[in-house]
C-alpha cells in the first residue's frame, strides 16, 4: 500500500514540477501564483501545500533532485581526484550533457538570484569535499569558490547565448579554463 503512495507522491511531484517550468517559461517566474501552478497541473490548490510551502520550495526541489542526478553521474568519476574532479575532461562533459539535458530548468532557477546563489554554494560545497586531499597556497574555500563561480558563469553566459557550442566543446573549454587557474595554486599533499 505504502509503494503505491510513494508513486502517487512521486507523479503529483513531477506534475507540480512540470506546471511550473511550463509557465515560468511562458511568463517568467515572478508573476506565476501557486493557483497558476494548481490550474495547471490539474490539481487543487491544497494538494500543493501536502507538498510544497511555495513556489520558491518547489523549484528548489526541483533543482535538488535534478542535481541528484547530476551528483550519481558525477561520483565516479570524482573519486580521488585532486580538485574535486575538475582534472578531468569527463567530468565537465557531464556536466555540460546534463545542463543540455535539463535546459529549460536551468534557464529558469540561473534566472532567479537566490537559487542561483544556491546553485554556486552547492557547487562549491561539492568542490570543496574533493579539495580534503591537497594542500593549497589558496584556503580550499576560497578555491572551491573559484572554480565553482568560473563554472556557474560560463553555464550562464552558454545558455544565455543559445547555446553557440556543443556540450563537448563548452566542456573542453571549461576544462581547460579551471585548471590551468586552478592546478597553479594546488599542491598534493605528502
Amino acid at each position: 500500500m505504502e509503494h503505491k503512495l510513494d508513486r502517487r507522491v512521486v507523479r503529483t511531484r513531477r506534475m507540480l514540477r512540470d506546471a511550473l517550468i511550463e509557465l515560468v517559461l511562458e511568463r517568467g517566474y515572478d508573476p506565476i501564483t501557486i493557483q497558476d501552478i494548481t490550474e495547471r497541473a490539474d490539481l487543487r490548490r491544497a494538494t500543493f501545500y501536502l507538498h510544497y510551502r511555495d513556489k520558491e520550495e518547489l523549484l528548489l526541489a526541483a533543482l535538488e533532485e535534478t542535481f541528484g542526478e547530476l551528483a550519481r553521474q558525477l561520483e565516479p568519476i570524482m573519486q580521488g581526484d585532486a580538485l574535486g574532479g575538475k582534472t578531468q575532461l569527463a567530468t565537465f562533459e557531464v556536466m555540460f550533457k546534463h545542463v543540455q539535458e535539463n535546459r529549460d530548468l536551468y534557464c529558469i532557477v540561473l534566472g532567479v538570484a537566490p537559487i542561483a546563489r544556491h546553485i554556486h554554494e552547492y557547487l562549491a560545497s561539492y568542490v570543496l569535499k574533493g579539495l580534503e586531499s591537497v594542500q593549497s597556497d589558496v584556503p580550499a574555500e576560497v578555491l572551491a569558490n573559484y572554480i565553482a563561480g568560473a563554472e556557474l558563469a560560463l553555464i550562464i553566459w552558454w545558455l544565455k547565448q543559445d547555446s553557440p557550442y556543443t556540450a563537448a566543446q563548452m566542456a573542453a573549454m571549461a576544462h581547460q579554463l579551471v585548471l590551468n587557474g586552478a592546478l597553479s595554486v594546488v599542491n598534493p599533499k605528502p
